[in-house]
């Protein structure tokens, strides 16, 4: 069976928490697939310090939030224009592949021909649009990640701290030379 979910709000607290109850709840031969937004917030994965992932006094005197997701990975910034999904699906259906391919199919629609990178980042045109982080309980497997569609990069910029060492490892300028948004 397949659960199609949309969030209808933007608050990142309750988000994280209906992905959660998704994922805590089981189902046996269902996927579930959860739309949400969240504004102007900057997710941290589970085990980061978020005062060495983001500027977190800017954050909140421009009104953002910081919230931890249970999952790994790095810090995104969510806001409107970033497109969050989450599939939760019992063990015996979960499929990393498939379900980035449900992403990237739906993309070919726009003409967007897209590539499935070693780091299971979705990339257009060499530069990482979608980012995806992964979680397991007893019975599911839980896969999200970001869509970038039209997100503020001058404020994405400014309120995620990029470690240098990281970015000189990677061969990279900057946090605009390695995403895209795809509008």
């Amino acid at each position: 069976m397949l659960n199609i979910v949309i969030g209808n709000q933007y608050n990142p607290y309750l988000n994280l928490a209906v992905e959660n109850s998704l994922f805590r709840k089981e189902e046996t031969d269902t996927v579930t697939m959860f739309l949400w937004k969240n504004q102007q917030t900057v997710v941290i994965g589970a085990n980061q310090n978020p005062f060495t992932e983001c500027n977190v006094d800017l954050l909140y005197s421009e009104g953002g939030r910081i919230a931890r997701r249970g999952t790994g990975g790095g810090a995104v910034y969510h806001d409107l224009g970033n497109l969050n999904f989450s599939f939760v699906a019992c063990k015996e259906l979960y499929d990393v592949r498939k379900q980035l391919s449900v992403i990237q199919k739906a993309l070919q629609h726009f003409g967007l021909d897209t590539k499935i990178s070693g780091r299971n980042d979705i990339t257009y045109e060499g530069r990482k649009f979608s980012g995806n982080a992964f979680s397991f309980s007893r019975t599911n497997g839980l896969h999200h990640g970001t869509i970038l569609i039209k997100t503020d990069g001058e404020r994405l910029q400014k309120y995620l701290k990029v470690n240098p060492a990281k970015l000189q490892k990677h061969g990279v300028q900057s946090v605009s030379s390695r995403i895209i948004n795809l509008s």
